[in-house]
């Protein structure tokens, strides 16, 4: 069976970050990208969360940061949900 190429684009606070612990896991995938935008946190926040999920299971796979806000609204972040880093709970 052929593994899928797949670019996973994403706001990485705990939703995206057990997706893409999933995809990397999947045998029908082949992760070969990750690109974060800025959504649960900020661009920056997003970004550094994607590399230490990436890290801790060796994934060596290409991010690239995208958009720091939404097209058309203001950015609108949640750290009441996803706390301050957009990952706080478990220590990566």
């Amino acid at each position: 069976m052929s593994r899928i190429p797949v670019i996973i684009d994403c706001d990485p606070g705990h939703d995206d970050a057990i997706a893409l612990l999933m995809a990397l896991a999947s045998p029908r995938l082949d992760v070969r990208a990750v690109t974060v935008v800025a959504g649960n946190q900020t661009l920056e926040k997003t970004l550094n969360n994607a590399l230490k999920v990436l890290s801790f299971v060796g994934a060596e796979v290409e991010v690239a940061a995208g958009a720091a806000q939404p097209l058309v609204r203001p950015l609108t972040i949640a750290p009441e949900v996803h706390g301050e880093s957009g990952l706080d709970g478990p220590i990566l």
